[in-house]
């Protein structure tokens, strides 16, 4: 029986049909890997059902050839990234959302002392659980080199010990003090809980914020002395610097304030792509709050014509995306930021002064400090930092 004309050109048309599909089907370079893992992360994907190939193997100079090009189709990236990361040793870091609390690392000082009860006033307002926060400095430990052997004091335990000890009666005599000043039936208002952790301040506080986000960190801060007078709290700088989390800096000279009085709060912008995210979360958090925001901006005088043109649109941008929030866009002219921005905030009695701070390398932190690092010497005012 003579098969049909017509079957074969169906045929046909499916065989081409299927070829330019393969044709059309990207396939990118995922990883380049020495030849050795390149295999196992092959053995890895068509374990899953993921089709994989190598290019660039040398196998003339041996199984070692480094470079080697792990390719993939193009609809089978979301599934091997997780193996390929997997493999790699890293971590999937999984989005956190902000827990309602108030994080207020503590080292019992009077300026600490200040921070609790800023910090208990906004958590009192944001209905928010207040979580009190004490890393004991950890002593280091020294090994021998070349030597398996730790070399481990007997008495250090006991000195650990002790220090722990001490910690916990510092604490209980902070919360004493705390709850005597706020009022026993005010401090039964919200719920609060204690940690004491033996670590690293700075690194320990971080980790704690990566793992339970809090709405806010407040801090206290010590004044500059007189042979220091540029040196800010190493802890307070690195959690400025490198925390995900607004941050609420209290200065030691600022006043007590009474969070029913807040009434104006500055943020300091330069126009900056990130400016209108850091004004939404600065309304966010003020929102069970009176408050009017001026977003301030100082500008040379030959830049007049240029800084009041963009001001405005930024105005009339706040204006139409916050319609029912009080926002006003103030510009001045000056040459030295600090000044400009200290007289401003005492001449209009401002509670609040709020700007943002950018990742930065120790090196552009030594010869060109952050505004935010300045500014914390420079006014008395509570500052508050988005990163």
């Amino acid at each position: 029986m003579k098969p049909n004309s017509g079957e074969f050109r169906n045929n046909d048309k499916n065989r081409l049909f299927k070829k330019q599909n393969i044709m059309e089907e990207k396939l990118i370079t995922i990883a380049m890997l020495p030849y050795s893992q390149a295999e196992i992360l092959r053995t890895r994907l068509e374990a899953e059902g993921i089709e994989c190939s190598l290019e660039n193997v040398n196998l003339i100079q041996g199984a070692v050839a480094t470079g080697v090009r792990v390719t993939i189709h193009e609809k089978d990236v979301k599934k091997a990234y997780p193996i390929l990361d997997n493999l790699l040793g890293k971590e999937e870091k999984i989005m956190i959302e902000a827990e309602n609390t108030v994080l207020v690392p503590i080292d019992f000082s009077n300026y600490s002392f200040k921070a609790a009860l800023m910090a208990f006033e906004i958590a009192r307002k944001l209905k928010s659980r207040m979580i009190f926060y004490h890393v004991v400095p950890q002593p280091d430990f020294f090994t021998i080199p070349y030597s398996d052997v730790v070399a481990f004091d007997s008495g250090l335990y006991e000195h650990m010990k002790e220090r722990e000890e001490q910690a916990n009666e510092n604490f209980q005599a902070f919360l004493a003090k705390l709850t005597n000043y706020i009022g026993t039936k005010n401090w039964e208002q919200i719920e609060s809980e204690h940690m004491i952790k033996m670590g690293y301040p700075e690194d320990d506080i971080l980790y704690f914020t990566e793992k339970h986000p809090p709405r806010l960190i407040v801090m206290g801060i010590k004044g500059p002395s007189e042979s220091h007078h540029d040196i800010m709290g190493s802890t307070t700088a690195g959690v400025i610097y490198k925390s995900k989390v607004p941050v609420l800096v209290i200065p030691e000279k600022a006043p007590l304030m009474n969070l029913a009085s807040l009434k104006k709060v500055v943020y300091a912008t330069n126009f900056d792509e990130r400016d209108l995210i850091s004004i939404e979360k600065l309304l966010w958090l003020l929102r069970p709050f009176d408050a009017k925001i001026y977003c301030l901006h100082i500008s040379n005088i030959d830049q007049k014509e240029w800084t009041e043109a963009r001001l405005g649109s930024m105005s009339n941008l706040l204006k139409k995306k916050y319609p029912d929030a009080q926002i006003e866009c103030v510009m001045i002219q000056g040459t030295d930021i600090l000044t400009d921005l200290e007289n401003y905030i005492e001449d209009n009695d401002i509670d609040i002064l709020s700007l943002t701070t950018h990742k930065r390398n120790m090196i552009t932190r030594i010869f060109n400090p952050s505004i935010a690092r300045k500014m914390v010497f420079h006014v008395k005012t509570p500052l508050l930092v988005f990163h």
